[in-house]
């Protein structure tokens, strides 16, 4: 029994061996500390008439017709950063994902920093810059201009790479409900058609922040 168990132990163990884990550094840890600080799971909550750079809601009696605040509360996470990704008033928060999608493709875009994460791996490549502490942007545009996109932040952790192309990176994201830490497949659950999907789009910026 004791011989059984040590071969399963073993076999076990060489099967993780082969698959390299992403770990965060210290320059991961940090960014991870930031993003926790912003308290998304408390603030931008869906629903209400929010102040976009801070989320907490403003006006209860105002007209209010945005039913979620990812790509203000992705906008915001940015300018506490000193880091420039479209936002209010150069666009209002109503359709702002798929605006912030299209602007990132810009030239714009390119001169305040921002590059594409490219290669055969997007998810890992996008998971490692996280970890390394460089922000990192998930942005999907919605085929109906009329209907909104998703834009969320992909933030540091451990994972395998077979948890990668299980479910993609991990982020975090306000949304019709707001995570500190959700896969990337369940958090734009509502905006694929499919999986792996490849209309999300990820970008890093240039410079780390921690």
């Amino acid at each position: 029994m004791m011989r059984g168990t040590l071969i399963f132990f073993l076999l076990f163990s060489s099967v993780l061996a082969a698959q390299e884990v992403h770990k965060p550094d210290e320059h991961g840890k940090k960014l991870k500390e930031f993003y926790l600080s912003l308290d998304v799971e408390n603030l931008w909550i869906a629903g209400q008439h929010i102040n976009w750079e801070t989320g907490v809601a403003d006006n209860p009696d105002a007209t209010h017709n945005i039913k979620t605040h990812c790509s203000a509360f992705a906008a915001a996470a940015c300018k506490k950063l000193d880091i420039y990704i479209l936002r209010p008033p150069e666009h209002g928060q109503a359709l702002l994902a798929n605006a912030q999608y299209d602007w990132l493709k810009t030239p714009e875009a390119h001169d305040k920093g921002w590059r594409p994460v490219t290669g055969a791996n997007r998810y890992a490549a996008a998971q490692d810059y996280a970890n390394r502490g460089y922000v990192v942007v998930a942005v999907v545009q919605n085929p109906d201009p009329h209907r909104p996109g998703h834009t969320a932040l992909v933030t540091p952790a451990t994972i395998t790479d077979e948890q990668l192309a299980e479910s993609g990176p991990k982020v975090i994201m306000a949304g019709t409900k707001n995570y500190n830490y959700i896969s990337l497949k369940n958090g734009f659950k509502n905006h694929l058609i499919s999986w792996p999907e490849s209309v999300v789009e990820f970008y890093y910026f240039e410079r780390k922040v921690f």
